[in-house]
């Protein structure tokens, strides 16, 4: 093989919030060819990453770089040129080194981890004797380095980096906040449907994950476990080498057929509502149907009548490929004047390592089904996914059909089913955590980009279960540029706050006067409390936290 003299082109990530340093050796000709880092498609670094953070597997550029920044983890090479036959490291000749100094300068790194022992060794003889910082070597996250199962990698790479990482900044938002970030990330270049591919994705990871738990409870060697790979697998990811980069298909034999006639495929069940909350279980759908799972998906109406975008899209998008082939059966199910199926060609996903050993399966669409069709449909679903009501909704009570999905689902919770909430379970407020009548109970809640108010009230909990945050994108760099407007516009206020003050203290005096003279149950009083707030000072008709207020002003023991 020709030698080749190769330059570094790739721009390193990180910024000042990053924390930790993985490097490679040189990008391969694969990743050269993407313009990213691990590029070759039988690479596992993107899904070790992935794992070990509990969220899929990135599929764009830009969604490995926001996953790793959201981290706080920087990513680079060693080298800044070299020469090289293909991707062997072996053969690597007259090695310059990267200028570390940037990151350094510019972030506050504790350790260096390098993803091979050639990037070790040539940190070692290359950069550390400059930079002073000692390095430490990861397994190889190539393909060929065939004695390290994708299990083992992930516990490697998170022995070595969650302790130095530690626990990501929760934020809880507004649902106004919420939607203006949303804005506010389209307007950096990630559209709203990318938004809703991912949420779609992490919903999909969450119900996979519930479903394979389900199945190893009642057959701990179930087939599902050969599977669990195949929700999070990236179609191109991935860097190779011999000792960090070369290909070859040692991953494949990691997953198994699901269409296996002695594997039982998960079955789930999917509500999606004709809002944007129900654009997520449209694409979670697409997902779960490619990582071998026989879907039930049932909608008001049909895709083409869905007015919210790009739920719209998403939903035109699952609905050409949605199939019903012979070899799932759906319950019993049939056609009525009041329900449809949607039967369409069979799936038209592209053949990745990881679908063609988890082959996809149907979706089946049933467009307002009566109550007994879906009674019988839930009857047979591992895990129901409810993506009916999103973050906008508000109010005492939950309209038809919605009403009637819900009591059925927590019925059929109260059986066994699992239930996983899309953003929040529908019939809850994520403002306020009022509950409606009926509303959902939901062993797993998936929220989007940041939690919200409602999701953290004491008694969210019955109606949550366990709330995930699926991040969507970097958003600390916008938080903190409202953080900084915000502190600038009260910096600009500051003169009129002064002048409200003393308009402030001239009313509270007159208030004082006009109380002179007056029974004290008429005065001013803060500690008061409205007639209407039960003894412990909440007011079960209010949407404010339960907070008891002080019973005295002072002690009265003293």
């Amino acid at each position: 093989m020709d030698v080749t003299t190769v330059t570094h082109e790739i721009q390193p990530v990180f910024d000042s919030r990053s924390r930790v340093l993985l490097l490679g050796t040189m990008p391969s000709p694969a990743s050269r060819e993407q313009g990213f880092y691990y590029g070759h498609p039988q690479n596992r670094f993107w899904r070790v990453i992935a794992a070990i953070f509990d969220e899929p597997a990135p599929r764009t550029i830009e969604e490995k770089r926001d996953m790793l920044l959201h981290h706080h983890v920087a990513l680079w090479d060693v080298l800044a040129s070299c020469e090289i036959e293909g991707a062997s490291d072996a053969s690597i000749r007259d090695a310059q080194p990267n200028d570390l100094a940037r990151i350094f300068d510019a972030a506050d790194i504790r350790a260096v981890f390098a993803t091979g022992t050639k990037a070790g060794e040539l940190y070692r003889k290359l950069i550390e004797p400059t930079l002073g910082v000692p390095c430490t070597t990861l397994p190889s996250t190539s393909p060929a380095n065939a004695k390290m199962k994708l299990a083992d990698l992930v516990g490697a790479y998170g022995k070595a980096l969650l302790p130095l990482l530690g626990e990501t900044e929760k934020h809880v938002l507004p649902v106004a906040d919420v939607v203006k970030l949303e804005k506010e990330i389209a307007k950096s270049g990630t559209s709203l449907s990318t938004l809703m591919e991912r949420a779609g994705r992490a919903l999909a990871k969450v119900a996979f994950d519930e479903a394979q738990a389900t199945a190893s409870q009642h057959d701990p060697n179930n087939a599902m476990q050969r599977q669990a790979d195949a929700i999070s697998h990236t179609p191109h990811d991935n860097q190779n080498g011999s000792t960090g980069r070369t290909s070859s298909n040692s991953h494949t034999a990691e997953a198994s057929d699901p269409s296996d006639e002695n594997q039982a495929a998960p079955h789930i069940a999917i509500l999606c509502g004709s809002g944007n909350n129900g654009g997520d279980g449209w694409v979670a759908a697409r997902e779960l149907a490619r990582a071998g799972c026989a879907v039930d998906l049932v909608t008001k109406r049909p895709a083409r009548e869905i007015s919210a975008e790009p739920a719209h899209e998403q939903a035109l998008l699952t609905e050409a490929i949605a199939s019903k082939p012979a070899n799932t059966p759906r319950a019993g199910l049939h056609q009525t004047a009041s329900s449809s199926q949607t039967a369409a060609s069979a799936p038209t996903a592209p053949q990745t390592t990881a679908t063609q050993h988890a082959k996809p399966r149907a979706i089946a669409i049933h467009v307002s089904p009566s109550g007994d069709e879906l009674a019988c449909l839930f009857a047979a679903a591992d895990v129901i996914v409810d993506a009916i009501l999103g973050t906008g909704f508000s109010g005492d009570s939950v309209l038809a059909p919605y009403d009637a999905w819900i009591r059925l689902a927590n019925e059929q919770r109260s059986r066994g089913a699992r239930i996983v909430a899309a953003d929040v379970p529908s019939g809850l407020s994520a403002q306020t955590g009022k509950a409606a009548e009926p509303c959902l109970k939901a062993h797993e809640t998936v929220t989007m980009i940041a939690s919200k108010p409602g999701l953290e009230t004491p008694y969210a909990f019955a109606f949550c279960g366990t709330v995930h945050v699926a991040p969507l994108a970097y958003i600390e760099p916008i938080l903190e540029s409202w953080k900084q407007r915000e502190t600038v516009d009260n910096a600009s206020a500051g003169n009129d706050s002064l002048i409200g003050s003393s308009v402030a203290t001239d009313a509270n005096a007159a208030l004082e006067a006009a109380g002179a003279g007056k029974p004290p149950s008429l005065k001013h009083d803060a500690f008061r409390r409205a007639e209407t707030e039960d003894d412990d000072g909440y007011d079960p008709y209010s949407d404010r936290p339960p907070t008891p207020e002080p019973l005295f002003q002072a002690d009265p023991w003293n």
